[in-house]
C-alpha cells in the first residue's frame, strides 16, 4: 500500500447533472508540519480529479482539508 496526502481543492456540483467535480492536490508546506513536509518531499505535484453522482459521498469533500489516500493494488 502507498499512501498520500491530498488537499481538497474544490467541490463543485454541476445542477443539471447532479455530477459533483471533486479536485484535490497533494498537501503542500503550509503548514510547515513535519508530517506535510514529509508527505510533500515525496509528492509535490499532481491532481486527483473525482466525478462523483453520489451526494452523500460528495458531501465528504470539503475544500481545505486534508485527505489521506490510499492505493493498494486491486488483483
Amino acid at each position: 500500500m502507498i499512501r498520500a496526502k491530498f488537499t481538497c481543492q474544490q467541490n463543485i456540483l454541476n445542477h443539471e447533472t447532479q455530477t459533483a467535480t471533486v479536485v484535490l492536490t497533494p498537501v503542500t508546506t503550509s503548514p510547515p508540519t513535519e508530517e506535510n513536509l514529509t508527505f510533500w518531499k515525496a509528492t509535490p505535484a499532481g491532481s486527483i480529479t473525482l466525478g462523483i453522482t453520489n451526494p452523500q459521498a460528495s458531501a465528504q469533500f470539503s475544500p481545505g482539508t486534508d485527505y489521506y489516500v490510499d492505493f493498494t493494488p486491486a488483483s
